[in-house]
């Protein structure tokens, strides 16, 4: 990683090897590293280094704490004892929705996170102490699973070990009667879903807080990650649009219609091509 220069040249950087690192195999796709390229467009002095020998030391820490031969259940629980006790990592409900809860090198920094990054963190020290864990996307809420068992772990809330059924109420009591459980909301997601949902949260915090130009950067590479999400692409011509950014919303409402041509609001989305147009000639 290179750790020379400043501002716009280092962003780049980062958005340069994120777009490298997604084009990978699944399998070769370092979640972690990934995660912390995200950060380093926001954070362009980030030693991405820095925050993976932390992790390593993390990991070293949970093996001096685990017996060898230890069932991966009971190891994963010394993984969430070790970073929600010893470390003190903890879900930031107070501040749930500032950006630096989706920013994996702040999260490392202030010990608070949303539990998905939090979530990010238990994976990446279970990996690296051998455990085979995958994030869990339910609704309203990011668990970790582990494979081979019907435990998961809620890093949100302490590394919690919960049952099918603690899953089921945690989500009946987020959303309430109108809640039907299945169980299929406890399958594993991939990292590239990860990711997905990952830059969602902080789409929808910048949308939140009227910060458009760094929404089009994050949709920017949500595209990248799902490219067959072709909503975004209207998504994007919207901040672009609020910016001022006149042709590249046209660009990306072209797009839209190119990539989905029956799309219900195809109409309203040309209509609003033309009123672009017409305000870029009178600018001009």
């Amino acid at each position: 990683m290179i750790n020379s220069g400043s501002g716009p040249s280092r962003a780049d950087h980062f958005r340069e090897e994120f777009a490298r690192m997604i084009a990978r195999p699944e399998e070769d796709l370092d979640l972690g590293q990934t995660a912390l390229l995200v950060a380093g467009e926001e954070y362009p002095e980030l030693d991405v280094a820095e925050y993976l020998e932390r992790l390593d030391e993390f990991a070293d820490a949970v093996r001096q704490r685990a017996p060898e031969w230890l069932p991966p259940e009971e190891l994963a629980k010394i993984v969430g004892r070790y970073l929600f006790e010893e470390q003190g990592f903890q879900g930031n409900s107070g501040d749930y929705y500032n950006p630096d809860n989706s920013y994996f090198n702040r999260v490392m920094d202030t010990h608070t996170g949303i539990p998905i990054t939090l979530s990010l963190l238990f994976l990446e020290v279970a990996r690296r102490v051998g455990l085979r864990c995958r994030g869990v996307g339910m609704p309203g809420h990011f668990l970790v699973g582990l494979e081979g068992s019907e435990v998961y772990f809620d890093a949100f809330n302490g590394g919690a070990a919960l049952s099918i059924a603690d899953c089921r109420r945690l989500a009946e009591g987020l959303f309430g009667p109108r809640m039907t459980w299945r169980d299929d909301y406890l399958t594993p997601c991939t990292k590239y879903e990860f990711l997905f949902r990952l830059l969602n949260n902080l789409k929808v915090v910048y949308e939140r807080t009227g910060a458009p130009e760094k929404a089009v950067g994050v949709t920017q590479r949500m595209i990248l990650v799902n490219p067959q999400a072709t909503p975004l692409y209207r998504d994007l011509a919207e901040v672009q649009y609020q910016l001022q950014q006149y042709r590249a919303a046209i660009r990306s409402l072209e797009t839209y219609l190119n990539e989905t041509p029956d799309a219900q609001d195809s109409q309203q989305v040309k209509s609003w091509i033309e009123s672009i147009r017409a305000t870029l000639s009178r600018l001009n």
